[in-house]
């Protein structure tokens, strides 16, 4: 080990490195991270994808591999600001990446309660509900009416 790194060689296409430091300040401890750095290039990861899509979307990703769903819990404040097109863009990105890694999509509340699905099943998709509880379009209502 030099200078507190250690590299390994996982596979071809894939490196490990481990580094370790030592916090003098909590009585010598080791702490040890693992970093994985591809080799090649990969599929970016359904949390990549909400980092770039537009910001102040999602709060946090929870994903369960057993059931292939990924939650999504979503700023409430910013999808009820958001109409019909706004929102089902943002869904549809996301559960078109998630559809690439065999995922569906559920966006929840902070409260655990579902607002919308992206599932997928034999390449046909569906949402769920079909209006994202938005109207499609609004109406601008006139400021001077004509007589």
């Amino acid at each position: 080990m030099a200078n507190g790194f250690k590299c390994l060689v996982l596979a071809s296409w894939l490196i490990s490195i481990e580094a370790i430091a030592t916090n003098l300040s909590q009585h010598n401890t080791v702490i040890a991270e693992t970093i994985t750095i591809p080799q090649q290039p990969v599929q970016p990861s359904l949390w990549w994808l909400t980092q770039r899509l537009n910001a102040g979307w999602v709060e946090n990703i929870a994903i369960d591999t057993e059931t292939r769903q990924a939650t999504i819990t979503i700023n409430t404040n910013r999808w009820t600001s958001a109409d019909y097109l706004q929102r089902f863009s943002f869904l549809f990105k996301l559960g078109n990446e998630a559809q690439k890694q065999d995922f569906n999509v559920m966006l929840s509340n902070r409260l655990n309660q579902k607002v919308a699905e992206y599932s997928a099943k034999a390449d046909v998709w569906r949402i769920d509900p079909k209006t994202l509880g938005a109207e499609p379009f609004r109406v601008i209502a006139p400021t001077l009416l004509s007589q």
